[in-house]
C-alpha cells in the first residue's frame, strides 16, 4: 500500500515549482493578451512580458541555472497552454519567448561572491578572475537560451545589495 502511495507522492518542491511555473505561464498569457490588444490599437512598441529576477543567493530562483530552469519550464507550460488553444508549436514556442523572460540583476549575481570557495592555493588575483569567468559563464548561458528580457545593471562589493553606479564596486 506504501509503495502505491509513493507513486502518486509528489515532494513539496516539485510542487511548488510546477504551481510557480503554471502560474508564470498564465501571467505570460496575460501579458501576450495585453500585447495583442495594444497591437490592434496601434500603442504596441515592444510585445510585453513578465519577467522573474535573479534575487538574493539564498532566495530560490536567483541561482542562474535555477533562473533558466525557471523560465524554460514556465515557457514550456505556456507553450502547452496555447496548443491547448490551437496554437501550433512553432507559434506557441514564439510567444512563450516573447512574454516570459527573466530581469537579470548584476549586483544580485555578484553577490554570489560571499559564497564563492577560494582555492586556497590561489592567489587573491587568481581567485578572483575565476569567479570572474563563473560570472561571466552564467550570463553568457542566461544570453545564449534568450533568458534576458531586462537588466538591471547596478554594482556593489559583492556581500550586500548596494546598488552603486556600475564602476563603483568590484
Amino acid at each position: 500500500e506504501q509503495m502505491e502511495n509513493i507513486k502518486h507522492v509528489e515532494s513539496a518542491e516539485t510542487y511548488a515549482f510546477d504551481q510557480g511555473c503554471e502560474a508564470y505561464a498564465e501571467a505570460g498569457l496575460k501579458a501576450m493578451e495585453e500585447s495583442n490588444k495594444l497591437e490592434k490599437k496601434g500603442k504596441l512598441k515592444d510585445p510585453l512580458f513578465i519577467a522573474m529576477e535573479n534575487l538574493f543567493p539564498e532566495s530560490f530562483g536567483a541561482h542562474p541555472d535555477e533562473l533558466i530552469n525557471l523560465v524554460e519550464n514556465s515557457r514550456g507550460h505556456m507553450i502547452e497552454m496555447l496548443k491547448g488553444k490551437g496554437y501550433s508549436e512553432s507559434q506557441a514556442k514564439q510567444e512563450a519567448k516573447d512574454h516570459i523572460k527573466a530581469t537579470f540583476d548584476t549586483g544580485h549575481l555578484n553577490m554570489w561572491r560571499k559564497y564563492w570557495k577560494n582555492d586556497p592555493n590561489k592567489s587573491p588575483e587568481q581567485n578572483e578572475g575565476e569567479f570572474n569567468n563563473w560570472f561571466l559563464t552564467k550570463v553568457e548561458d542566461m544570453a545564449k537560451k534568450e533568458i534576458i528580457g531586462h537588466v538591471h545593471l547596478v554594482d556593489n562589493y559583492g556581500y550586500q545589495d548596494d546598488h552603486l553606479a556600475p564602476g563603483q564596486g568590484n
